[in-house]
């Protein structure tokens, strides 16, 4: 089971990214990303499919809407791998940790 835990202007996810707990994130990563800049952690995840590409691309769009800063940190090797896979690498922003 994914979890989300917000710490400020940091969001850590913990669990499986996968289809069967994107849909529950999206809501509440919705709720948590307003106008300010927030810092996703993944350092968390242990399990990842391409629903998990889905909710930080989703994220984003919402971020940029609302006109908000987003950046992910620590993204497990899996995730990168399927990012590159799909091409769409480029368009997660990263912040080195």
């Amino acid at each position: 089971m994914a979890q989300l835990r917000k710490d400020g202007n940091r969001v850590c996810l913990s669990g499986a990214l996968t289809m069967l707990s994107v849909p529950a994130l999206l809501k509440e990563g919705a709720a948590v990303i307003a106008g300010d800049n927030l810092e996703v952690d993944l350092a968390g995840v242990n399990e990842v499919d391409s629903a998990a590409l889905t909710l930080l691309l989703e994220w984003l769009r919402l971020a940029q809407a609302r006109k908000a800063g987003l950046a992910f940190v620590n993204l497990p090797a899996n995730l990168t791998s399927l990012a590159t896979l799909y091409g769409v690498l480029d368009l997660i922003p990263q912040h080195p940790h």
